[in-house]
Parts: structure tokens; C-alpha cells; sequence
């Protein structure tokens, strides 16, 4: 398998990834600003999710794709673009799983039995919790603007790429962004999502003594939850592919290899980041597939918003 042919498959691939993705979070938005999700937190949670998803797909997946396969489009080589795409490539993931975290606290909250945990599942609570979490996140990610620098790949040419800086900051901060953070925040998504996953039963049996709102309300939470399961499951599945290679390159980075095996590389890092900005454009697919629910609000929405359409063309 030759460079071309490995240019060719992920062209296609990421563009059609991008397409869905694209699509499919607007989609998503469209449904998750409906009546019956926009006053839930865990609806909210997504929402935000689904919001730095499509940002991701915007800023790393579409500018990846002009870099190396429109090389006439040299977008790449000033240190502001590549200090700030570094920095909002690392950045909104981060936001989009963190908001997938919150989700699974969330719903470990709305099932508990105790009345003052279940308050703190609540919209007004998730606010002030989504706007402290952005600025958390905008703050400790920081340091990424001043580990990046331009590098010359081809004199000739005057090709350059960007490139982290070679110092033990750096180091220390691939450790935390590519191997502390996303374990901290895959254990925190699983053990609360096996502890909801237990809950449940419990909740089915209370759904028989609940009133008409009330059911209603459950009847929501619960297709939340299996949404959330899905989305948690396959997230860390691709995100345990997408890490365990860059582990991999970075222990045998001074190893010596022969062309094969650059080649093998060459497809397995394309491979797995192709893979990468699937878990981010995976949410409509999952949400759709999985939830009779959300297909039909969505189909609501769409006639809703055709209806207007159409009634705002014929008044013109």
C-alpha cells in the first residue's frame, strides 16, 4: 500500500466523516432545542456536546483536510494559525467528552434515591455548572499556545509545519492531555454509568406509582440514558484506539524503521484519526438509532420547521 493510495482512502474518508458529522450536529441541535429536551440538563449536556463537536469537526477535521491535500492552500504557515489551531484542536474534545462526562453524572444524580441529589439534576443547576466547566478547561489548556512553534520541512520549498516545542513541558503536558486526562474522564463516565446501569431497575419499578407528568418526565430521563450508554461505550472504545497509537509512536519515535513499517504507520495514523473525528460525528447516528424518542421529535421538528417555512414564503 503506497502514500497514495493511503492520501485517497483518507480524503474520502474524512470528508465523508465531515459531512455527516455536519450535518448530523445540526440535526442534533435542531432536535435537542426542542420543548421536551431543552428543559432537561442531561438534554442541555448534549446539546453542548453536540455544539463542540461540530466546532472540532470545523477546526481540526476541515483545516487537516485543506493541509494535506490542498497543498496550493498554504493556511498552515503562520505561527498564529498554528499556535491557535493547536490550542482549539486540543480544546474542544476536551469540552465535548467533559459534557459526555457531565451527562453520566447527571443521570447518576436523576436516579438516586435521595430527594437533594436528584435537585442537583436540574437546568437551572446545569448553567452555572457548563459555564464553570468552559472556563476551567479554557484555563488549564492554555499552556498549549506557547508549546507550538513552525518548523521548515523543505527549504526548497518553503514548506513549514507546526510542531510542539521539544522541552519537558511539553512532555509533561502530552502526559496530561493524551494519558491522565482521558483516563480520569473514561473511569468518571464508566463508574457512574455502571452505577445508573444498576439504578435502573429500580427506576422501571417506581415508574408504575408515578403520576402522568411525572412518567412523562421518566419516560424521557430513561431514553437519555440509553442514549448516554451508547455514546459513552463507543467514545471510549475510539478514543482507547486513537491514544494506545499515540503511546505507541511515542516510545518508538528514536527507533529506527524501514519503509514497510513507515507505511504500516503512515495508514494506522491516518486509520485512527479518521477514526477520531468519527466519535465526534457518530451523534446523530447513535441518538437516531437508538432512540425511538428522539427520531420522533425530530420529525416533529422537521415538519414544524417546514410548516414555517413554507408559511413565511407564501406571506412574501
Amino acid at each position: 500500500m503506497n502514500n497514495k493510495i493511503i492520501e485517497n482512502i483518507t480524503l474520502y474518508a474524512s470528508s465523508l466523516t465531515i459531512i455527516i458529522g455536519i450535518l448530523g450536529g445540526i440535526c442534533n441541535i435542531i432536535t435537542l432545542t426542542s420543548k421536551e429536551f431543552r428543559f432537561n440538563s442531561c438534554g442541555f449536556y448534549f446539546l453542548c456536546s453536540t455544539i463542540f463537536d461540530l466546532l472540532y469537526l470545523f477546526i481540526s477535521a476541515l483545516t487537516r483536510l485543506i493541509i494535506d491535500h490542498l497543498s496550493k492552500m498554504k493556511i498552515d504557515q503562520t505561527l498564529f494559525f498554528c499556535k491557535c489551531r493547536a490550542y482549539l484542536v486540543i480544546l474542544t474534545p476536551s469540552l465535548s467528552t467533559l459534557f459526555l462526562m457531565l451527562t453520566t453524572i447527571d443521570r447518576y444524580l436523576s436516579t438516586s434515591s435521595s430527594r437533594k441529589r436528584r435537585h442537583l439534576s436540574r437546568i437551572h443547576i446545569a448553567w452555572p455548572i457548563a459555564i464553570l466547566s468552559i472556563m476551567i478547561i479554557l484555563i488549564t489548556h492554555s499552556p498549549i499556545l506557547f508549546f507550538n512553534q513552525i518548523e521548515k520541512t523543505n527549504v526548497t520549498n518553503n514548506n513549514y509545519r507546526c510542531v510542539p516545542t521539544a522541552s519537558f513541558y511539553t512532555i509533561l503536558m502530552n502526559i496530561y492531555l493524551f494519558l491522565f486526562n482521558p483516563f480520569v474522564v473514561y473511569t468518571t463516565m464508566f463508574i457512574f454509568s455502571l452505577i445508573t446501569l444498576i439504578r435502573m431497575r429500580t427506576l422501571q419499578c417506581r415508574l408504575g406509582s408515578l403520576n402522568h407528568r411525572l412518567r412523562r418526565h421518566r419516560i424521557i430521563d430513561r431514553h437519555l440514558i440509553t442514549i448516554m450508554f451508547v455514546h459513552v461505550g463507543l467514545a471510549m472504545a475510539i478514543t482507547f484506539v486513537r491514544c494506545t497509537f499515540l503511546v505507541y509512536t511515542f516510545l518508538t519515535n528514536n527507533t529506527k524503521k524501514n519503509l514497510s513499517r513507515i507505511t504500516i504507520e503512515l495508514f494506522l495514523d491516518k486509520f485512527s484519526i479518521t477514526l477520531y473525528y468519527m466519535n465526534f460525528a457518530k451523534s446523530f447516528p447513535v441518538n437516531t438509532i437508538t432512540s425511538i424518542l428522539f427520531r420522533r421529535i425530530f420529525h416533529q421538528r422537521i415538519i414544524h420547521l417546514f410548516t414555517q417555512i413554507c408559511s413565511l414564503c407564501t406571506s412574501m
